[in-house]
C-alpha cells in the first residue's frame, strides 16, 4: 500500500509527458458505429443472458416471487462495445497516454463516444420498437448511446426477459432480485452486457466514525482538555506536503470535481466547515440526477455526502464541487429504495451529463465487492470508466472498509477474501486505508503535533507522520460495528494490467488493489466535519459557532475510512489538472511508473495488516483458520 507525500512529482512527471508533444497530428480515422441487429427481433428465438443475477441472490437466502404489480422504474438495457469498437477503444486509451501519439491527450466529448462507440440509431430504433411493443414505457436512450432505459411493472419484467423477480433475506435486510438469468431475443441478446435495477443491491457508503471507547464523553481535538488530535485541512496539507503547491498559487481553482451520492445534504454543514477550517466560501453546485424520483434526505448517506464534499473541497480549496445525487422513487424510503436511481447513476451522469462537458475529476466513496455485484455489473462499470478515461477524466475510488472480506459485514467473515467495485477497476484509481504510526492518538510528545495551551489549536501537525496498514477491527467489533480496516486484495474480475509492475507488486496474475493509500483511521487520527446527521447522533447540534469545528455541546465529529481517501486523492487530482493545465485520464500507469522512476516519490507502507477473523468452515477459512487477510511488506 502506498500513499502520495510528494505532489509536485506528480505534476513533473505530467508537465514533462505534455512538453514532448511539439506539434499537432492527424487524430486517428473515426469509424462511425455499425448496425449489429441485422436480423428481425424474434421472440421466439432466444439466448440466455449470464452473470446479470447479483451474487447475493442464491437460493437459501429467497422468499419467493415480488408481487406481479410491483412497479420498476429506470430498468435498464446496457450494451457492449463490438468487437471491433473495444479494439478501437483499447488503441485510443493507449494513444491517449502516449507521447508523439495523434491521439496524445486529445479528449473526446460523450456525444464523440456516442457516435463512435454507442449503438448506431437504426439498432436503437429497433430495439426501442421491441420495448413499446411489449408494453413498457418512459423509454429513454442515454447520450452516450449505449443504454436505453424504461419503466414497466414486474409481471410485465417477468414476462418480457423470461426472469422472476423474488425476495431475498440478506445480512437481515430484505431486498429483491432476479431468481432466474433473463433472456432476450437472439437478434440482439449479444449487444446487451447488463440489465440494472432489477434489484435494490445498493452501494455502500465507506465512511467510520469513530469507536474508541472515550466517544461516549465525546472527546475533544487537539486542545487543553485533553490533548486528542484530529485532523483539519491545514493538518492535511502538512502531512502530506501541499502547502508548497498552495504557496505557488495551485489550488484546484477552475477545476471542477464531480462527487457522487445518493441523498440531499444540507449546505448549512458545507458553510460551517469552510469556516471552521478557515477555508474561502465553498464553490458548490448540488445537482439531482436526471429522472431520479424524489430529492430526500437520508441520514445514513448523509454523513458520507457531508465528509465527501467537505473533504474534497477542503483538499482543492479553490475547486468547484459539483455534487450529483439521486432521489427516491414513489413509495420507497431510505431504508426501503426498492430500485429507485443511486450512486451508480450518480457514476453515470458524471461521465455522461445532459449536457456540456463533463468534469474532469470524479470522486466516489461508494463500492459493492466484486462477487455480490456479479462480472456483468462490473464489466458495465468498466465501460463507463472506459468512456471516462477517453474523455480524459480520473476516477478516484474507495477501496472499501472490510478489511480483506469486502462482500462480509459483520464481525467474523464467511464469505471469503474479495475486492471492492468499482476500485478494482484497473481504469479507477483505487485509494486504500493507512494508518499513523508516529505517535500515540493521545500523548504529550510532540515530535509530530504541536501541543495545545489555553485552547484548541487547529493546524497543529508539525511534520510527515509515518504510517502503517490501517486495521481498527479489534476495537470496531468491540464497540459492535464490525470490521474496520482498508480494503485490498486480487480481483476475481481483472487480469494484471501492464503498468501494474514494480517492487511489492505480487507476481499473480491479477489487478491488486489498492494503489495509493491515505489516512484513513477515524480513531488515530479522525478527520473534521460538520454533519448535522452525526450531531444528531449525539443528541448534539453540528458546527453551530461561525469559525470553529465545535458542536453546540463543545464537542467535535470526527470521521475516517477510504472514503476519505477517494475524495482527498480527488482533491489532489483536481490540484494536479490545474498546474497541468489538462485532463489526466487514468492516472494509474503514471503512479507505478513514477515510483518506479523515483523511490521517493512515495513512502511505502511497510507495516499492519488488513486481517479480519473468519469463521470456519467458510470460503477461503477452512478449519483451523481462524482469521483472512494481507500484511503489508
Amino acid at each position: 500500500m502506498k500513499r502520495i507525500p510528494i505532489l509536485s512529482l506528480l505534476l513533473l512527471s505530467v508537465s514533462l509527458s505534455l512538453s514532448v508533444l511539439v506539434c499537432p497530428l492527424q487524430s486517428l480515422a473515426q469509424t462511425p458505429a455499425q448496425n449489429r441487429v441485422t436480423q428481425a427481433i424474434n421472440n421466439g428465438d432466444l439466448a440466455v443472458l449470464k452473470g446479470n443475477r447479483p451474487g447475493f441472490a442464491r437460493a437459501e437466502f429467497d422468499r419467493g416471487p415480488v408481487e406481479g404489480a410491483m412497479r420498476l422504474t429506470g430498468v435498464s438495457l446496457n450494451f457492449r462495445p463490438s468487437q471491433a469498437q473495444q479494439a478501437e477503444i483499447d488503441q485510443l486509451l493507449e494513444q491517449q497516454q502516449t507521447p508523439g501519439s495523434p491521439s496524445y491527450h486529445k479528449w473526446i466529448t460523450p456525444d464523440q463516444y456516442a457516435a463512435r462507440f454507442g449503438m448506431s440509431a437504426s439498432d436503437l430504433n429497433k430495439i426501442t420498437a421491441w420495448l413499446q411493443a411489449q408494453g413498457f414505457t418512459g423509454i429513454t436512450v442515454s447520450r452516450s448511446h449505449n443504454r436505453i432505459s424504461f419503466n414497466g411493472t414486474a409481471a410485465q419484467i417477468e414476462a418480457a426477459l423470461h426472469t422472476g423477480l423474488h425476495y431475498y433475506q440478506v445480512n437481515g435486510e430484505k431486498h429483491f432480485a432476479m431468481s432466474d438469468a433473463p433472456s432476450l431475443p437472439r437478434a440482439f441478446a449479444a449487444t446487451i452486457l447488463s440489465i440494472r435495477h432489477l434489484d435494490d443491491f445498493r452501494p455502500r457508503p465507506r465512511v467510520r466514525t469513530e469507536q474508541r471507547s472515550a466517544l461516549a464523553v465525546n472527546p475533544s481535538f487537539t486542545s487543553s482538555s485533553t490533548g486528542n488530535h484530529y485532523l483539519s485541512p491545514g493538518d492535511f496539507a502538512t502531512i502530506y506536503d501541499l502547502q508548497p503547491i498552495y504557496d505557488s498559487g495551485i489550488d484546484g481553482s477552475g477545476v471542477t470535481i464531480a462527487v457522487v451520492g445518493q441523498t440531499t445534504i444540507r449546505q448549512a454543514d458545507v458553510t460551517a466547515f469552510r469556516s471552521a477550517a478557515q477555508l474561502p466560501a465553498a464553490s458548490l453546485t448540488m445537482q439531482q440526477v436526471t429522472g431520479s424520483g424524489t430529492a430526500t434526505e437520508c441520514t445514513d448517506d448523509e454523513v458520507e455526502a457531508d465528509l465527501d464534499v467537505e473533504w474534497s473541497g477542503a483538499v482543492a480549496k479553490g475547486a468547484h464541487v459539483l455534487y450529483l445525487f439521486t432521489g427516491l422513487n414513489s413509495g420507497t424510503t431510505c431504508s426501503n429504495p426498492g430500485n429507485s436511481d443511486n450512486v451508480w447513476d450518480a457514476l453515470f451522469e458524471a461521465i455522461n451529463p445532459p449536457s456540456g462537458d463533463p468534469a474532469p475529476v470524479i470522486s466516489t466513496s461508494y463500492g459493492f465487492c466484486e462477487p455480490g455485484l456479479g462480472n456483468a455489473a462490473v464489466l458495465q462499470i468498466q465501460t463507463w470508466a472506459q468512456q471516462a478515461n477517453m474523455q480524459g477524466q480520473t476516477i478516484s475510488a474507495s477501496s472499501g472498509d472490510d478489511g480483506a472480506a469486502d462482500c462480509d459485514t459483520g464481525n467474523s467473515a464467511t464469505q471469503g477474501l474479495a475486492v471492492d467495485a468499482p476500485a478494482s477497476i484497473p481504469e479507477v484509481t483505487g485509494v486504500g486505508g493507512s494508518e499513523f504510526n508516529g505517535d500515540a492518538a493521545s500523548t504529550s510528545d510532540t515530535t509530530f503535533w504541536l501541543g495545545a495551551s489555553g485552547g484548541d489549536n487547529l493546524d497543529s501537525a508539525r511534520s510527515y507522520i509515518p504510517e502503517k496498514a490501517w486495521n481498527d477491527s479489534t476495537a470496531s467489533i468491540a464497540a459492535g460495528s464490525g470490521f474496520s480496516a482498508s480494503g485490498g486484495g486480487a480481483s476475481v474480475v481483472f487480469t494484471k494490467p501492464s503498468w501494474q509492475t514494480g517492487t511489492g507488486v505480487p507476481p499473480a496474475n491479477h489487478r491488486f488493489v489498492p494503489d495509493i493509500s491515505f489516512s484513513a483511521s477515524a480513531n488515530h487520527d479522525g478527520y473534521l466535519i460538520c454533519s448535522q446527521p452525526l450531531a444528531t447522533a449525539k443528541s448534539d447540534t453540528s458546527c453551530p459557532t461561525s469559525g470553529s469545528f465545535r458542536t453546540g455541546n463543545g464537542n467535535l465529529l470526527a470521521v475516517g475510512g477510504t472514503s476519505v481517501g477517494s475524495q482527498v486523492f480527488g482533491g489532489v487530482l483536481a490540484i494536479i489538472n490545474q498546474g497541468v493545465g489538462s485532463g489526466l485520464t487514468n492516472v494509474n500507469p503514471t503512479l507505478y511508473s513514477l515510483k518506479a522512476s523515483n523511490a521517493s516519490a512515495f513512502h511505502d507502507i511497510m507495516s499492519g495488516d488488513n486481517i479480519v477473523p473468519c469463521t470456519a468452515p467458510s470460503t477461503d477459512c477452512p478449519n483451523g483458520t481462524t482469521t483472512i487477510g494481507f500484511t503489508a511488506g
